[in-house]
């Protein structure tokens, strides 16, 4: 693993707007992890009425929306964006 790398937000607006993606995206993978994992409680056992009901869906389009999130989630918890955050998160 390479060494974290600083980003100074007050060197150009530049490096602010790197900073402040950072940050974006480090929320962003928060809140996908979040939201599976609460997604995960309502639909306890594929109870996609009940996730519908939260999401003000059809019980088809609330599994729809639940396994799309998790590629969602999937995705942001690759190794390229973990790696990204690790060094300059």
């Amino acid at each position: 693993m390479s060494a974290h790398i600083t980003i100074a937000p007050g060197a150009s607006r530049y490096s602010a707007s790197m900073v402040q993606f950072i940050a974006q995206l480090q929320a962003v993978v928060d809140q996908v992890d979040t939201l599976k994992n609460v997604g995960d409680q309502i639909a306890l056992g594929g109870d996609w009425d009940a996730l519908a009901a939260k999401l003000g869906t059809t019980a088809a389009e609330a599994e729809a929306v639940y396994n799309l999130l998790g590629s969602v989630r999937t995705e942001l918890n690759s190794p390229l964006i973990a790696q990204f955050l690790a060094r300059l998160g």
